[in-house]
């Protein structure tokens, strides 16, 4: 018997549009464009404003007032933690006196170590008279350690009328008074300052020399005489001055030549010596302004 096909039941339900509808595009009107001049006198406008905004900024009391007080601000609460100066620990100071250092450093004991200024100090410190070298160290929280290195003074020197007080380097000391450094020894002649330090160094070596020296004058910028005590005038060679200094020393230990009356021994020639018998007046120069150009022995 033939099979009789079935009808199909209709699908239920709605049917949805998968499509999707575009909308149409519709362009925004546009205004009337604004020229090249327009623009261009708008940007100049807008610099200028912001210039005088910036000029009355700069001008203003306000703003230097609120850095004042944040700074004041910040400054004291590094105080109220600690970091305030108590302790300024100073080394190498001899001639240098306290009040002309602590006013080169500007410092107060309690003020705030912070606004400190090392090379600010340094600057200060190697303006005064005695100092040759400074360092200068702000160790946190409360301490400041100063090392000083001061010029030293090695002999006076007399000229144009005056006595002065000079060191190794051959500078005058401006803040030496010379009455207060009658110890040194003398020394005279234009060139005598540059060669002083070289001079005393050697007569570390003769002691005996040293000690009986009341005078040395550079001669001609080429070698010295040296006037001993009580008036001996004694004549130095321009080359191999240890030598005649070995010598020297045996004539006044062996011979007692400050005890003779001799006016003068002219050590300049290596194998031999003038001696020149003493009179009643004295050659020895004397501390005097008057006496700069004396006694060189030529």
């Amino acid at each position: 018997m033939p099979r009789v096909a079935k009808k199909k039941k209709p699908l239920r339900g709605s049917v949805r549009q998968s499509a999707k509808s575009v909308a149409p595009q519709v362009e925004a009107p546009r205004g009337p464009r604004l020229s090249f001049g327009v623009r261009l006198a708008m940007l100049v406008l807008g610099a200028i404003f912001l210039m005088v905004f910036v000029t009355w900024i700069y001008h203003s009391s306000w703003p230097r007032s609120l850095g004042r007080f944040i700074a004041t601000g910040t400054i004291e609460t590094t105080k109220r933690i600690g970091f305030e100066i108590k302790d300024v620990s100073v080394s190498g100071r001899r001639y240098t006196s306290k009040k002309e250092l602590f006013d080169a450093l500007n410092i107060r004991a309690g003020g705030p170590i912070l606004v400190f200024d090392p090379e600010q100090a340094y600057a200060n410190i190697r303006q005064l008279p005695w100092v040759e070298k400074a360092t200068i160290i702000r160790s946190l929280p409360n301490r400041i350690v100063i090392q000083l290195t001061e010029r030293q003074p090695i002999a006076r020197w007399q000229h144009n009328e005056t006595i002065s007080v000079i060191d190794g380097e051959g500078r005058e000391l401006t803040a030496a008074k010379a009455e207060f450094f009658s110890n040194l020894p003398l020394v005279m002649g234009e060139a005598a300052p540059e060669q002083t330090k070289t001079l005393l160094a050697t007569l570390q070596n003769y002691p005996v020399v040293t000690r009986v020296l009341k005078t040395a004058v550079r001669v001609s910028e080429r070698r010295w005489n040296l006037y001993l005590n009580p008036d001996l005038l004694i004549r130095l060679p321009e080359d191999d001055m240890e030598s005649a200094l070995d010598k020297l020393t045996s004539l006044i230990e062996d011979k007692k030549i400050l005890d003779r009356d001799i006016k003068a021994i002219d050590l300049r020639i290596p194998d031999r010596m003038i001696i020149e018998p003493g009179s009643s007046t004295s050659n020895a120069p004397q501390e005097a302004p008057s006496t700069q150009k004396k006694g060189t022995g030529e």
